[in-house]
């Protein structure tokens, strides 16, 4: 692979990149409450057996929307060090420039 300089672009296109996923994200996640909410004020009207059924898999489409949200957590935390990058980057950008100009 040949070393090319730095292009902060490519860094700041990440970064708005992940920020739209990360909105995606919450959205899923804004959905799927609602909708789990509605599930299982469809179990209180059914039946007791399928009651029961609907109950266990509400409470397994919970654990996934709890596994979702702590990926979303993290992703949040990439986003943060990304910014700390490109501001490093920035700056030493910065200095590199102001090292020119001298």
């Amino acid at each position: 692979m040949v070393h090319r300089p730095a292009d902060s672009r490519l860094l700041a296109n990440l970064l708005s990149s992940e920020k739209d996923y990360s909105k995606h994200l919450a959205t899923l996640l804004e959905h799927s409450q609602r909708s789990l909410a509605s599930f299982s004020v469809y179990a209180s009207a059914s039946s007791p057996p399928l009651a029961q059924a609907i109950i266990t898999v509400a409470g397994a489409l919970s654990g996934a929307d709890d596994a979702l949200r702590k990926y979303a957590i993290a992703v949040e935390s990439w986003q943060d060090q990304l910014k700390a990058l490109k501001d490093l980057e920035d700056e030493v950008g910065n200095i590199m420039r102001d090292r020119e100009i001298l």
